[in-house]
């Protein structure tokens, strides 16, 4: 293997130290050819030619003293890859080839081979800008030589690196070019320009960069931070990512346009581009780019856009037919009306003469007029309909001049004269109507173009959302949106300029902060073209059935949970109470058993006996106690009676009277700091609390170490966590723990109600309080309990 990195290690240096490629890649193969032990090595590439075809050419070799040299053999040049079944497919997938002549299955490759002497080959693929550039072949006519893996990685790893030296090289020619070109560009420009470090992470602004945002040189600072800042929102996220896949060769380019902020708050349109430069490594090491304020051209293309707009959809929703001819009164346009009046085509129409359409119409004397005057010219004819059908109509005749071919044209239009008054009574009416639905239903209207911008807005706005019509236009309605509704909306919205129909739902914000819901019926507004310029709208208040369905489902739930409650209760207590009775009934019998055979040391028989009794008493008492307490929250009957107390006082009287003689002979250990103030709390509730999670401590850890109370004085509120040391909790049981009547799967040989954690969860809530448990089966048991030093009014 030495032999074999050396060679790699001379190929490597040839290529880092020669500048001229060709001596370079010459160099390279010699280095490899002389240390590896083989006949031959020699290089091919690639060329793709006018058809598109791919060819293999023969252009670096070098050869062992003695073995015949092939380079220049028209027999190695201008073969196509479908020649070598089997040859393309793992070398432009960055795969070596190798094997035994002999074993080729490709007779023309065969026969190339062995008249070349070649026992054994190896081609390792050069890769050159991420394409297939040609490949490496290392040749041995002496043996049949088995490659081995080391061999053929190593010699793979050359072929990378041939691959990254001739992309090196045709980076820097393309580099210098572009930068002496964009030196003399930006010098000879008003633009700005950008360099940006990425492995410092340093930015330069140069060229006019502040300048074009109204900002002096030294008033931002030179950081990748400044330029993100300045991003429109909207903007920021794609443009990142454009850099990104920039970066890492996920795109081929980076340039797009993007609005950055001007000082004066406004944002500007700006057109950015940018190269990468890599090191001798090809790791990307800068970015150099140039900014050009394009706002003026944004805003005009804007501005004709929209004017081309509002033109066409004045001129093709015009009652009137409006027309335009050359002067000899050929027509060059027609408007939709022409159709809707006259029934002609327009296609048809276009070419031939207005006259031809126009009786009782002096001709010549329009042309007169037309010759000695530039104003608007108004006469009256009889236009003629497709059913023949004439109909009287006002013409209006003026000269202007063609945008395109800036030429005098003739510009008029034809009004139905018959029907005037009473299209002008039906407008006025139909007007009025749609007014006076709009400001007396109960929804409110609105009309948006196709960005959602609000261009009108009914009176009924103010009653529903608090805002006046005036203050909702040119306004962008998703300004109003809940945010977690906004994505819905603009999807559905989407289907709607799609002529689809969608009924959207989403809350409101009103003038006053609230939210209320509204359920909006859309309809797309259409030019003549059917092309959807603009949404009307009508959205409802529908907050009250909101609420009323969630009424329902809380009714629905709760009720649910009251059945489930009821069961769990019925199936506990028929089991809890009639235990504890049975081992009463039980014990009395065998007192009384006892009694009778009156041996000679009945008293502690008698003792153990009573204790029986005693304990399943309590037992029965302290389930019936969480039952009644437990109905008396539910039924909302528990008031809480504050007072105030020291807390460690507290806790050391509890201790003392409820668990200071367990049965195993554990004692709590007590963990707190002094602390004099008085907390404001219900003693009673705070007692159940501490018992019911004292009590589970003791109960669920018989045989381990006794639990441990801490008490933590923090700033705002008292924490008390209670741990034990015993069976723990499951944790896919978690969710269920303050679920009523709920016992956990471990737990079946220990007696227990179900009762104690939800009671203690709805007494601290009680408290304004939390309450969490945290376990680890067969570790340990958390259970941490928080309460404010004082109360709000409850």
């Amino acid at each position: 293997m030495n032999h074999l990195l050396k060679a790699i290690s001379e190929a490597n240096n040839q290529l880092l130290k020669e500048a001229n490629i060709y001596n370079a890649l010459q160099n390279c193969i010699t280095a490899l050819g002389s240390n590896i032990m083989i006949d031959r090595c020699y290089i091919f590439k690639n060329e793709i030619t006018n058809d598109g075809v791919t060819i293999l050419n023969y252009e670096y070799e070098w050869c062992k003293e003695g073995a015949t040299p092939f380079i220049g053999s028209p027999d190695l040049s201008g073969h196509t890859y479908e020649a070598f079944p089997g040859l393309f497919e793992p070398l432009s997938s960055n795969l070596p080839f190798y094997g035994l002549v002999k074993e080729s299955s490709n007779e023309f490759f065969r026969e190339i081979m062995e008249m070349q002497d070649i026992k054994a080959y190896l081609f390792t693929p050069i890769f050159s800008d991420n394409k297939f550039w040609g490949w490496i072949g290392f040749d041995d006519c002496e043996k049949e030589r088995i490659w081995l893996n080391e061999e053929v990685t190593a010699l793979h790893t050359v072929a990378h690196n041939i691959g990254l030296r001739l992309n090196q090289n045709k980076v820097r020619l393309d580099l210098e070019n572009t930068l002496n070109e964009l030196d003399f560009y930006m010098k000879s420009s008003n633009q700005a320009k950008w360099e940006w470090n990425i492995i410092t992470d340093k930015v330069k602004f140069s060229y006019n960069w502040f300048g074009m945002l109204g900002y002096g040189d030294e008033e931002l600072d030179h950081t990748f931070k400044t330029w993100e800042s300045i991003i429109h929102p909207e903007d920021l996220v794609e443009i990142k990512n454009k850099i990104d896949n920039y970066i890492s060769k996920k795109s081929d380019k980076y340039e797009g346009i993007v609005r950055l902020k001007h000082k004066s708050g406004k944002y500007q349109w700006i057109k950015y581009s940018g190269i990468l430069i890599e090191n001798d490594l090809g790791i990307p090491e800068k970015m150099i780019g140039t900014h050009i304020d394009i706002s003026e051209i944004k805003n005009k293309e804007t501005e004709l856009a929209n004017q081309q707009n509002e033109y066409d959809h004045l001129v093709n929703n015009l009652a009137e037919i409006i027309f335009k001819t050359d002067l000899n009164g050929n027509l060059i346009f027609l408007n939709n009306q022409w159709e809707e009046i006259t029934g002609h085509k327009i296609e048809n129409c276009i070419g031939t003469s207005i006259f031809n359409y126009l009786e009782n119409l002096n001709t010549l004397k329009v042309k007169e007029l037309f010759d000695n005057s530039n104003r608007t010219n108004s006469f009256e004819a009889q236009l003629i309909k497709k059913n023949n059908e004439k109909i009287w109509g006002l013409l209006l005749l003026s000269i202007d001049f063609s945008v395109s071919t800036n030429e005098k044209i003739i510009i008029g239009s034809i009004t139905d004269i018959d029907n005037t008054i009473n299209l002008k009574n039906q407008l006025e009416i139909s007007e009025q109507k749609y007014r006076f639905i709009a400001n007396n239903t109960s929804d409110f209207i609105m009309q948006h173009l196709t960005d959602g911008t609000i261009t009108y807005v009914s009176n009924t706005s103010e009653k529903i959302t608090g805002y006046l019509p005036e203050e909702l236009l040119q306004r962008n309605p998703y300004d109003f949106f809940h945010p977690s509704d906004i994505e819905k909306a603009k999807k559905q919205n989407l289907n709607i300029l799609d002529n689809k129909n969608e009924i959207i739902t989403f809350r409101f914000k009103k003038k006053n902060g609230k939210y209320i819901w509204l359920e909006t019926y859309s309809k797309t507004i259409l030019d003549n073209q059917n092309n959807v310029v603009g949404i009307q709208t009508s959205n409802r208040n529908i907050t009250k059935r909101i609420k009323d369905k969630e009424n329902i489902q809380q009714a629905l739930k709760k009720e649910k949970e009251l059945s489930e409650l009821k069961s769990g209760f019925v199936t506990m207590a028929s089991h809890q109470f009639r235990t504890p009775l049975s081992v009463i009934y039980s014990n009395v019998e065998l007192l009384n058993y006892k009694i009778d055979l009156l041996k000679l040391n009945p008293k502690e028989e008698l003792e153990r006996i009573s204790s029986r009794i005693t304990n399943e008493v309590n037992r029965m008492t302290e389930l019936m106690n969480n039952i009644l307490v437990f109905g008396a929250y539910e039924s909302k009957n528990l008031k809480v009676e504050l007072k105030e107390f020291n807390l460690n006082d507290f806790i050391d009287n509890l201790i003392d009277t409820y668990f200071n003689n367990e049965q195993d002979g554990r004692k709590i250990i007590l963990e707190k700091n002094d602390y004099e103030n008085n907390i404001q709390c219900d003693e009673s509730l705070l007692t159940h609390i501490l018992n019911n999670l004292i009590s589970n401590a003791f109960k669920y850890s018989i045989g381990n170490s006794s639990p441990i109370i801490k008490i933590n004085y923090l700033k705002d509120k008292i924490k008390i966590e209670i741990m034990d040391f015993g069976i723990g909790i499951p944790e896919q049981e978690n969710k269920h723990l303050f679920q009523s009547f709920y016992r956990g799967s471990n737990t079946s040989t220990i007696k227990g109600s179900g009762l104690g954690l939800i009671i203690a969860k709805q007494f601290t809530e009680l408290l304004n309080g939390t309450i969490t448990i945290t376990s680890k089966v067969n570790e340990m048991t958390t259970a941490t309990v928080t309460i404010p030093y004082k109360q709000n009014k409850l």
